[in-house]
């Protein structure tokens, strides 16, 4: 009996179908997040206990596995004694955290890759946006130029595990905070988010030069838009010191009013010394506050910027200070760094200052744990802008499998 070409085609697809499903890499992750820290109400120190399982899976949809297809899920419990409502201390969230396929195309002189479905994504500065959308990229690089193209929708994703700034004094988004305590998935604030992003790797003497334009289109009723124009530069100054350095301008307009210019601007210089895997930065950020024309800047996804009680956005800020890390072990990192904090509301004053020490330590190949210890030391009179003193505790263990 004569098989049929078409047959034969069809038979060859489930064969390949079946192989790639044969190729399912799955994993997991369970993890524990304890932090003890003091609140504004209280200066005892107050337990918030994190409990989270992560699964997921990859499957390739080709032999080299850079096009593919993956997909993780979440469930976490929170027990939160800063809250004072004794109702409202414990709580449960569900997520999808990724869910995206990835098209992997290798060109004569660079390559194309394409990726659609929720994942994580970041602006030029880490800073302004940093979370999940639902959406899609488009990167590509060729003859020494590298352009992408970003869209996504936030409408769909879980506000009890994205935080989206609101409001032009920088409040937390207001979705129903009711909701957010008593039910698993709650639907975050509806923007239309989109990025544009040109980079010259290595243009000249190996420094490279970037440039992205950003914006974020609020989909509610009350409209608070953002658009973003960025420039950055990075690479060597002498091997092994380098730098980078990024501004950004920021125009935001809150229902329907005058548009109002804030500034972002961040720098490092980086030493990395033959020793030990070490690293030493000296590092500065300014977010503007009401400087000439600047009004206070604005960004997107929530973003701790001073560890104080009041957990301080980039906005109306400036700080400077130094970070180090050192390996002496290949198992062990130890960190350590500090900031000056100088509160930039109108004219820039001295706040306070913090420090952050911490280790990670990865046990066996699936299991880790990171403890730091951070202290925020503020003058009273920022209590308002910055926030007041805090002292934390965090320790994270991890194990995979």
């Amino acid at each position: 009996m004569k098989l049929s070409f078409k047959k034969i085609i069809s038979s060859a697809a489930i064969l390949s179908a079946a192989s790639l499903l044969f190729a399912v890499e799955t994993g997991g992750l369970i993890s524990n997040d304890t932090k003890l820290a003091n609140t504004d109400e209280s200066n005892s120190l107050k337990l918030t206990q994190k409990n989270g399982i992560n699964l997921w899976f990859r499957t390739p949809l080709n032999e080299d596995g850079k096009s593919y297809f993956t997909g993780e899920g979440a469930f976490r419990t929170e027990y939160d004694d800063t809250v004072i409502n004794s109702d409202q201390k414990f709580k449960l969230a569900l997520d999808v955290n990724l869910f995206k396929l990835v098209l992997h195309k290798e060109l004569d002189s660079g390559s194309i890759i394409f990726s659609a479905g929720r994942f994580f994504n970041n602006d030029l500065t880490g800073i302004i946006y940093a979370q999940n959308g639902d959406g899609a990229k488009l990167s590509a690089t060729f003859s020494g130029v590298e352009i992408s193209a970003f869209a996504a929708f936030t409408g769909l994703l879980n506000a009890k595990n994205v935080t989206i700034l609101e409001e032009k004094d920088h409040k937390k988004d207001e979705v129903n905070l009711i909701d957010k305590e008593k039910n698993l998935y709650v639907l975050a604030n509806k923007y239309a988010i989109g990025a544009v992003t040109f980079s010259l790797p290595h243009i000249f003497a190996s420094q490279t030069i970037s440039f992205e334009g950003f914006g974020a289109l609020s989909l509610e009723s009350t409209k608070f838009n953002r658009f973003y124009a960025t420039a950055a530069l990075n690479g060597p100054i002498v091997s092994p010191i380098f730098y980078s350095l990024s501004s950004t301008f920021g125009f935001a307009s809150y229902d329907g009013g005058d548009t109002k210019t804030g500034n972002l601007t961040q720098g490092a210089i980086l030493f990395y010394p033959n020793f030990k895997s070490m690293s030493l930065s000296l590092n500065g950020l300014y977010a503007s506050g009401k400087q000439g024309s600047f009004d206070s800047f604005s960004g997107f996804t929530s973003g701790t910027a001073i560890n104080s009680t009041k957990d301080a956005e980039y906005s109306s800020l400036l700080k400077t200070g130094l970070s180090a890390t050192i390996k002496p072990l290949s198992n062990l990192v130890f960190l350590a760094g500090g900031d000056l904090v100088f509160d930039a509301s109108e004219d820039i004053k001295y706040a306070g200052i913090q420090y952050l020490l911490g280790l990670n330590y990865q046990a066996v190949s699936d299991v880790s744990l990171g403890i730091n210890f951070s202290q925020y030391i503020g003058k009273d009179d920022f209590a308002e802008s910055i926030g007041k003193s805090k002292t934390q505790l965090k320790i994270n263990a991890a194990i995979a499998f």
